[in-house]
């Protein structure tokens, strides 16, 4: 039987995992990474902006931020992967419980985080909170629906599982915290309880090069959500008719 963990449990085990698996993580990433491009176009200019970089890592993604004069700065759980954030403002915590207040930032990222949190709605709620309304958030990360990009004629979930049973995945099969991927209409749909103008986007990576993931962008592993923060008086709004947002 699988434990259960409370939250701030499966927070110290992520972290655990993390700071162990350091050396695993490359600390730069290149200009032309399609989870990079996305976010920027999600964002628009953000120069002058303040961004929260949530999951930060070792700051890869927030360098290429900070390169187009943003303020960003970076959360995580995992003191071993902050100390390798250079060139940001480093804070060490958890998505659940941000330690900003509310509508500091314009804008929040979040690339491959949301499948280690366990519950998302929390960290929604968070993200919502320390944005201004009208700010930007950004979620890259990872689709249940995919296909393999080695063998397209297998779902991605299912190659994952083998690999969580030969130990090659970052969380051992039948642990305490398992790496959570999304269908990405139920993630717009949570999405759309405290944000307007939210969108979905599949993206191609270069290792996707059989012709299924083009014809059909459903099949690719990442995906965008883009969404804008709702302004106060729609979300006052939403809550007086009882409907708690638009659920499409």
């Amino acid at each position: 039987m699988t434990p259960t963990l409370t939250a701030e449990g499966h927070d110290a085990e992520v972290a655990a995992r993390f700071d162990a698996a350091e050396g695993r993580f490359k600390a730069t990433v290149g200009a032309d990474d399609v989870r990079l491009r996305a976010v920027l176009r999600a964002l628009g200019p953000v120069r002058g902006s303040r961004v929260l970089d949530l999951g930060c890592g070792k700051g890869r993604f927030a360098a290429h931020l900070v390169a187009a004069g943003a303020c960003v700065v970076g959360l995580d759980l995992s003191p071993a992967m902050l100390e390798r954030a250079e060139g940001v403002d480093r804070v060490l915590g958890s998505a659940r419980r941000l330690p900003f207040a509310g509508s500091t930032f314009d804008a929040v990222i979040a690339i491959e985080v949301l499948e280690h949190v366990g519950d998302v709605g929390p960290v929604l709620l968070e993200a919502r909170r320390v944005l201004r309304a009208g700010g930007r958030l950004a979620i890259v990360d990872k689709n249940a629906l995919a296909l393999d990009a080695r063998r397209p004629w297998l779902p991605s979930l299912v190659v994952k599982a083998i690999d969580e049973r030969r130990g090659r995945w970052m969380y051992p099969s039948g642990g305490p915290v398992r790496e959570r991927w999304f269908v990405p209409g139920r993630l717009r749909d949570r999405l759309r309880l405290d944000f307007d103008e939210v969108r979905v986007e599949p993206l191609l990576r270069p290792e996707e090069r059989h012709p299924v993931f083009r014809l059909a962008p459903a099949a690719r592993l990442m995906t965008l959500w883009a969404a804008k923060a709702r302004t106060q008086t729609a979300r006052d709004g939403s809550a007086r008719s009882g409907l708690g947002g638009d659920r499409g």
